[in-house]
């Protein structure tokens, strides 16, 4: 039982309170996560580069490019909320069985974090 003050004199106000906190609390404890906006790998991957353009080096930007058309190929038809740590391993486990470097897929997976976590996932 949670008791909190909704620090209002209104019941009505009190009650519409009481019924969102509650959702919350129950979301979190049973880790239900809504999906706000759900985005394709490449639509955010789009918005993601754009959004560095502007800070950093033209160089940097034709290695993310290329970082991102390799991951393109295998994350393109996923949702990026769809995406799971499970399919981050296969992916590097596929990458280093065809022989790219470790730099390069540590690149790539970096650059599908950083996606990511701009867009709070």
């Amino acid at each position: 039982m949670v008791r909190e003050s909704s620090k209002s004199e209104s019941k009505t106000l009190a009650k519409d309170a009481e019924r969102a906190r509650r959702r919350q609390i129950e979301e979190g404890y049973n880790g239900i996560v809504r999906r706000e906006k759900a985005q394709t790998f490449p639509i955010a991957a789009k918005r993601w580069l754009d959004s560095r353009l502007a800070h950093v080096a033209p160089r940097t930007v034709d290695l993310y490019e290329l970082a991102i058309s390799h991951l393109k190929k295998h994350f393109g038809g996923l949702l990026l909320s769809d995406i799971s740590p499970a399919d981050i391993a296969s992916y590097q486990r596929k990458k280093t069985g065809a022989g790219c470097a470790g730099r390069t897929v540590n690149l790539e997976v970096a650059v599908l974090r950083a996606i990511m976590k701009k867009s709070k996932l």
